[in-house]
């Protein structure tokens, strides 16, 4: 587990110290955009409701979540992103519901229950499968039962899944992991509620865009 996370941060710290890291910085993803949405629907509003972006980056969609009326904190364990995160954060209005903070996923430093939502666009496809346990128990930890998970993964549809039909690869270091729908069921399944599973097809790209609701038991501990 160890080898691979170092190689991942290893990688991220490159990315963004280059500027060259292939993703949106600025724009948020509409997917994304429209699962806030119904959030905001499904619990009478924006206003008051406690949203965690993880592995927010630039702060893109911790920004749109503020812009809505969500109480945001965004959370990347490279400090380089969070702090062009902050730089976006500058609109006065939005300085009480936004706040960025390096942290790590495995030690997220939050009190259970601390959430409403949770937003995870692009962490979970760069955990290795045996590493799923500690994901959920982090995510199931600081989330409300009943709260939201708006999650953001690879699909196998994906053009770095290649023609060797394996469900992961590394590229420069980096861990990917390429999901089908089974494989999200069987992660959080008897945890979670599917609310909404779509698959986006865009030229090369391939990804699960999913909203799911905590169901309502205890948080469970898992030991690494």
């Amino acid at each position: 587990m160890r080898s691979a996370y170092e190689e991942n941060r290893r990688y991220f710290r490159q990315a963004y110290e280059s500027g060259r890291h292939g993703w949106a910085a600025v724009e948020p993803s509409p997917y994304v955009a429209r699962n806030l949405t119904h959030v905001t629907r499904l619990g009478g509003g924006a206003s008051g409701v406690r949203l965690l972006d993880l592995g927010c980056g630039e702060g893109r969609h911790s920004l749109l979540a503020a812009k809505m009326g969500f109480f945001v904190v965004g959370v990347d364990y490279e400090l380089l992103a969070v702090v062009r995160a902050q730089d976006q954060a500058r609109p006065p209005d939005l300085k009480p519901l936004l706040h960025f903070l390096v942290g790590d996923l495995y030690a997220l430093p939050f009190r259970p229950c601390s959430f409403d939502a949770l937003l995870d666009y692009g962490c979970l496809h760069h955990q290795r499968r045996a590493d799923w346990p500690y994901y959920l128990a982090a995510v199931e930890n600081v989330l409300k039962p009943g709260g939201y998970l708006l999650l953001s993964v690879f699909s196998t549809a994906f053009e770095s899944f290649g023609p060797q039909k394996r469900s992961w690869h590394l590229a420069h270091g980096a861990y990917r992991r390429f999901f089908t729908a089974q494989d999200l069921h069987a992660l959080f399944d008897g945890h979670f509620d599917f609310l909404n599973l779509e698959e986006e097809r865009e030229d090369k790209r391939g990804f699960w865009h999913a909203l799911l609701r905590r169901q309502s038991h205890c948080p469970r501990t898992v030991k690494a």
